[in-house]
Parts: C-alpha cells; sequence; structure tokens
C-alpha cells in the first residue's frame, strides 16, 4: 500500500516537473522566436501643411501580450518650417531585444504669396498723363521675395475716362497662386495739342508686294507706322519685312490670325483665341510682344450681330482686360472701298480729314491690292511735315480713338 502510494506521489511530481518544463520550454521558445511589435497610429505616409504645426500621431508597442509603450524612443527630423520629406523613427528595446518603425511626413506648402499693392488697390489719375503702375510686392513663405514673378495684365487708357481694372498674378514654385485686383480710375479730358499728330496704321498685312514699298518709303522720309498683321503663314520674306518695320521704329499689331468675321465673331472666346493665336506667332517670330490691337471692322461695326448679338460690347472690355490696346480710326484713308482707288482720291480723303488740334489715327491697307495705297503714301507725308505734323508710331502710353459701339 505504502509502494503504491509512493509511486502516486512520484508521478504526480513526474506530472507536475514535466508540465513546467513544458511552460519553461514555451516561454523560451516564446522569448527566442518572438520579437516587438510597434503599431503606427496614424497614416504611414503623412501629408502636413507647412507652418501649420506636425502633431506627432505616436506608436504602441507589445511583446507577445504584453503592452510595451511605455518603452518606445521617437526620433523625429520633422521641421514643419520647411519642406520636405521627414523621417520619424520609432525604436522600442525590451529584454534585450529591438524593434523599429519608420513613418514618412511630407511637409508641403500650400500657402500662396502674399501680394501688397503699392499705393493701394484704387488710383485716380487725369487723361494725358503719363500712367506709371507702382506695382506690388509679393512674398512667399517659401520662396521669398517673388516679386520678379509677378505678371500684371490690364490696360489703362489715357485718353479716354473711365474704370479700368489691373490684374496681378503670381505662383510660388510650388504652384500656390496669389491673384490681386487694382482699379484705376481717369478723369478729365486730354490736353490740346500744339501742333497735330499722325499715326499712320495699315491693316490686313504684311505683303511682300505692298509692304515692302510702304517701308521703303517710311524710311526714305524717316517715318514710323503701325502695322496690325493677320496670319502670314511661314514665309521668311514677310517675317523679314516685319522685323524691318520693327527695326525702323514702326510698332506692330494685332489685327487678327484669320479676318474671317463668321468665325472669330461667333464667341467671345473665339474672338480671344484668334488674337491669342496671333499675338504667340509674333512673340515666337519675332520675339515680339505685341501690346496694340485692332477690331476685323472696327470696333463699331454690324456684321458681327449675324454671328453673336451683342458681342462687340463684350470684346471691347474683354480685350482691355487682357491687356490689350485696340484703337480704331478717326481718319479714313478710303482705301478700302475698292481694290484699286486712285491715288488721288486716297491723298485728299487723307488731308480732309486730319486736323491740327488732334491726334490722327489713319486707316490704311497694305494687302496685296492696295498697291494705289503705296503710290499715294510719299505725297501724304510730304503734305503733313509741310503742314507741321508729327508723325508717330503707336506705344502702350499713345492716345487711343474708339468708335461707338453698335453691337
Amino acid at each position: 500500500m505504502k509502494d503504491r502510494q509512493k509511486k502516486s506521489k512520484g508521478l504526480k511530481i513526474l506530472i507536475v516537473f514535466l508540465i513546467l518544463l513544458v511552460f519553461a520550454g514555451g516561454a523560451f521558445a516564446l522569448y527566442m522566436y518572438t520579437t516587438p511589435q510597434i503599431s503606427l497610429q496614424g497614416d504611414k505616409v503623412m501629408e502636413v501643411t507647412m507652418k501649420n504645426g506636425y502633431e506627432e500621431p505616436g506608436a504602441t508597442a507589445s511583446f507577445a501580450f504584453h503592452d510595451i509603450s511605455s518603452h518606445i524612443d521617437i526620433d523625429s527630423q520633422v521641421d514643419d518650417s520647411c519642406v520636405g520629406s521627414y523621417k520619424v523613427i520609432y525604436t522600442v528595446h525590451y529584454l534585450e531585444k529591438t524593434a523599429t518603425a519608420e513613418r514618412t511626413v511630407n511637409v508641403v506648402d500650400k500657402e500662396p504669396p502674399e501680394m501688397t499693392l503699392l499705393k493701394g488697390d484704387h488710383l485716380t489719375v487725369f487723361a494725358s498723363e503719363v500712367f506709371e503702375d507702382p506695382g506690388v510686392k509679393a512674398i512667399d513663405d517659401s520662396d521669398g521675395d517673388v516679386t520678379w514673378n509677378v505678371k500684371a495684365k490690364g490696360y489703362v487708357d489715357m485718353y479716354n475716362k473711365g474704370d479700368y481694372e489691373i490684374e496681378y498674378k503670381v505662383s510660388d514654385s510650388y504652384g500656390n497662386e496669389a491673384i490681386a485686383y487694382r482699379t484705376v480710375t481717369v478723369k478729365g479730358e486730354p490736353n490740346k495739342l500744339k501742333k497735330g499728330v499722325i499715326y499712320l496704321t495699315f491693316d490686313d498685312g504684311p505683303s511682300n508686294k505692298v509692304t515692302k514699298k510702304i517701308l521703303k518709303t517710311l524710311e526714305k522720309y524717316k517715318v514710323p507706322a503701325t502695322f496690325f498683321v493677320i496670319d502670314y503663314g511661314d514665309d521668311p520674306k514677310k517675317i523679314a519685312l516685319m522685323q524691318r518695320a520693327l527695326d525702323d521704329g514702326c510698332a506692330i499689331g494685332v489685327h487678327g490670325y484669320s479676318h474671317d468675321y463668321s468665325k472669330i465673331y461667333k464667341s467671345p472666346e473665339a474672338f480671344m483665341e484668334n488674337v491669342t493665336k496671333l499675338h504667340d506667332k509674333l512673340l515666337e517670330d519675332l520675339g515680339y510682344d505685341a501690346f496694340a490691337m485692332r477690331f476685323p471692322g472696327g470696333s463699331s461695326n454690324t456684321v458681327s450681330i449675324s454671328y453673336c448679338k451683342g458681342i462687340m460690347t463684350d470684346l471691347v472690355k474683354l480685350v482691355q482686360k487682357e491687356g490689350y490696346m485696340y484703337n480704331d480710326w478717326n481718319v479714313d484713308s478710303t482705301d478700302a472701298s475698292a481694290n484699286s482707288v486712285p491715288a488721288k482720291r486716297i491723298i485728299a480723303s487723307v488731308k480732309a480729314g486730319c486736323d491740327p488740334e488732334k491726334y490722327n489715327i489713319i486707316l490704311m491697307h497694305d494687302s496685296d491690292a492696295k498697291e494705289t495705297t503705296a503710290e499715294a503714301l510719299p505725297a501724304i507725308i510730304k503734305w503733313a511735315k509741310k503742314e507741321g505734323y508729327e508723325f508717330r508710331a503707336m506705344t502702350p502710353a499713345c492716345p487711343t480713338y474708339h468708335h461707338k459701339v453698335n453691337n
């Protein structure tokens, strides 16, 4: 009986020992093969807006079933005052074991530059004064002073009273854009002239035949002019003619890539596309940033009614908002009334239309069919010089003449 009890007791001890051995082995295996685990709170890749402050989301850590989050060390390299990609390293040491995790924090700039309108957002000037835009100051939190990158758009007509808007736009290197506006009010009437001024203007060129003759006459008499051109294709001779005009002190204006009323006057968008296309072509071919434009048919044309009612009322405002100076004319040479108007008639029309007390903007043409215009030009120039007129090419600050809008 005692032997049985001894054996039973020994067996129990053995079982307990074996159980303890299993638990010890399990604990040893758990220690040997288990590593600390780190779980990031929040996203593994985060985006933070610069200067808004980076708030560390933190992390949790565990070993087997134990929470060891208090053992985590965080090494943050995030500088939220500077755009960049930064790392946050999470490290936990426990029972001589180490685990790490990593978070990427992208600091981005979403703030546009701050623009300050020098002399305020509203200015009042008087007709005939020279308007000098005081400009703006633009400071960006990333790029610093970006005033050099400000682009101004808008035209102030110093010869026609009214309110004009100038738009200022600037972007930083991260694409954040700021826009500001200034209103310029022109008051009063233009000053009276001491002597008459003539602006010779030629539409619908360049023509290898007629424009060439006109430039030769202008050079001979040392007189500048303004050419409102249409699409000239890739003709190197026509490009050379326009470069010659610029070299001689003349100005070039946009008449339109196309002169087809049905296409250009079907919508404001179509018209501005027509203007921009030619403007950009002149910029590419001549490096010339055309500031002046003339509406085909003038701003008073009524043919546009057939394609878009009220379009001219919108366009006269739109082109100025886009930064173009538009000019009609107040002296008609009548050379557009037929293909071969006699030179004598052209000369007489110009003489009758000019006034020594005003700015005279003369409408003429230099397309292939206008050879009589080229023939009439020397006599017109000689007469005008004898009468004391001064010849000028158009500039951004030159006088304008606008017809009454009829559509």
